[in-house]
């Protein structure tokens, strides 16, 4: 756990969030969850609870070192990271056409920025796994090209630009573009672009494509998620179907990080949204990034969501502020939250679909994400 400091924070902030946390593993919302907390650019609290699982056996306790299925985190913290940084290189033109980097495969009036902004008119999601499980990749030499070639050919809900839509295929698309400009494959542009520079050391994809025993191995527990009827109990590769269908990596999910990695990157985001470059992203594209959206009347930046101003709505609480704030969540219970005029953050991992995502653990990650976040506010204050 890091330490507070006395003269700005209360000192029972620590102890109160690690009673929230504590409270949920106890009614069975996860097993293991863990916490960040930044302000004015510095972290202020770090901790963790709970167990690697619950089933079929209680496994081993957790500290700051686990390691957490980040889901749709993988969105803003890798992806959008490096199309930022791309942007910052000067490889990646927002206005520029999606399909001069996709041969083609997609409508020519989808825009780069569309697809970060979630406004292409691509569906949100679409059960491309069953497909690739069943053996039909499509004429593909790989089930990762498979992936993206099946994403690309579903047709458009709505005409670019015209209205925002959350997508994962949108992502899908994003990753396979970001590739061709960058020359590499998506996990070898977040190590060289974002994980090294930011020094996220543990924050990984994990090839799922290659047997187990010639996988990386984990330098920390790593936290379990579901139990699916196809591969048992999912602990070190991803949740996400499409995702592992895929082979693990793809722009929508598949990253892996601790609590300390989500921190630092929330950290560096803070710090751009200043006016401080962090190479190698410039400030300017960051801020860019953040207060651009694809389509009007959205909530949604690129990259990135903000509160819904409706009390009792958002996941990031109702102190949490409406302005200069922007967040994202994942589905198996992680989120993000940045207050972007005050340099602050509140980062959240779970696994509340541990061992399943039915029942009600949707609405007890919603309550516990809003708690924390209220929490937090009425500690640091406004």
């Amino acid at each position: 756990m890091v330490g507070l400091r006395a003269e700005c924070y209360g000192p029972c902030v620590d102890a109160a969030l690690h009673g929230l946390l504590t409270d949920a593993i106890e009614r069975a919302v996860c097993s293991a969850a863990a916490i960040s907390v930044g302000d004015t650019g510095v972290e202020v609290v770090r901790l963790a609870v709970g167990h690697t699982r619950s089933v079929p056996d209680r496994g081993a306790p957790i500290s700051t070192n686990a390691f957490f299925d980040l889901a749709s985190l993988t969105k803003p913290i890798a992806t959008t990271a490096v199309a930022m940084a791309l942007c910052s290189e000067h490889r990646l033109d927002l206005e520029a056409s999606a399909a001069h980097w996709l041969d083609g495969a997609i409508d020519p009036r989808v825009r780069v920025e569309h697809l970060i902004g979630h406004a292409a008119g691509l569906p949100p999601h679409a059960r491309l796994y069953e497909r690739i499980w069943a053996g039909d990749l499509d004429g593909c030499a790989t089930a990762r090209e498979a992936l993206i070639r099946m994403a690309l050919a579903q047709p458009l809900e709505a005409a670019p630009g015209e209205r925002a839509s959350y997508s994962d295929l949108g992502y899908i698309a994003l990753g396979a573009l970001l590739e061709r400009a960058g020359g590499a494959p998506l996990e070898e542009l977040f190590d060289h672009l974002v994980a090294g520079p930011w020094r996220l050391h543990g924050a990984r994809f994990v090839d799922v494509s290659r047997p187990p025993g010639e996988r990386p191995s984990f330098p920390g527990p790593v936290v379990a998620t579901e139990i699916d009827e196809r591969r048992g109990l999912v602990v070190g590769e991803v949740h996400d179907e499409n995702c592992h269908a895929g082979g693990g990596v793809a722009g929508h999910a598949g990253l892996f990080a601790t609590i300390g990695d989500v921190g630092r990157f929330a950290a560096a985001m803070v710090e751009l949204a200043a006016g401080h470059d962090r190479e190698p992203l410039g400030a300017g594209v960051a801020l860019r990034f953040l207060a651009t959206s694809a389509a009007p009347h959205t909530s949604w930046r690129l990259g990135w969501d903000t509160p819904s101003p409706e009390p009792g709505v958002s996941h990031a609480g109702d102190l949490w502020p409406r302005q200069h704030s922007v967040g994202h969540l994942g589905f198996t219970g992680t989120s993000l939250w940045l207050d972007l005029a005050r340099r602050r953050w509140v980062a959240l991992l779970t696994n509340r679909v541990h061992p399943t995502r039915e029942g009600a653990r949707a609405a007890a990650i919603r309550e516990l994400r809003r708690t924390v976040n209220d929490t937090v506010i009425r500690y640091l204050g406004l």
